[in-house]
């Protein structure tokens, strides 16, 4: 029996078998409620730290909102239209706390809508209008 993509934090398109739907995965998942934030990476590649033109995007669920980011390199992009207004924790995998920038919550469809490009372009999600995020370092002012 194989684990479920979902429970690796760090997603890759050479991870994720052709017959499984991330996003029908993710949606099944949040559908049952969920009792903490659980967040994702994903990139066409695998990450390396030292390959500054990687794209990844970030995403999570929490029942009726999730969070979406996408950083390429340490420049880091999150929606015009996020709700958070502060620091907030979302758990990689539901397993490991991560720092999500304030504006990066948004309703859970979006969420659901940017994966979904995501995974056929592996480009920034044209759906979501972008801002540069907040500095990690501003979380500890």
């Amino acid at each position: 029996m194989t684990e479920p993509v979902i429970h690796q934090p760090f997603l890759c398109a050479e991870m994720i078998p052709p017959e499984v739907d991330l996003v029908a995965e993710v949606r099944a998942l949040n559908d049952a409620g969920v009792e903490i934030p659980w967040s994702w990476s994903l990139s066409r590649e695998p990450i390396d730290v030292h390959d500054h033109e990687v794209v990844t995007l970030t995403f999570g669920v929490n029942n009726d909102v999730g969070m979406v980011k996408w950083a390429r390199g340490m420049s880091t992009f999150v929606p015009t239209n996020g709700t958070n207004t502060g620091w907030m924790a979302y758990h990689l995998a539901g397993f490991h706390e991560s720092s999500v920038p304030p504006c990066a919550e948004v309703p859970v469809e979006t969420v659901y809508a940017a994966v979904t490009e995501f995974l056929t372009t592996w480009a920034p999600p044209t759906c979501v209008r972008w801002k540069e995020a907040a500095p990690l370092l501003s979380r500890f002012e």
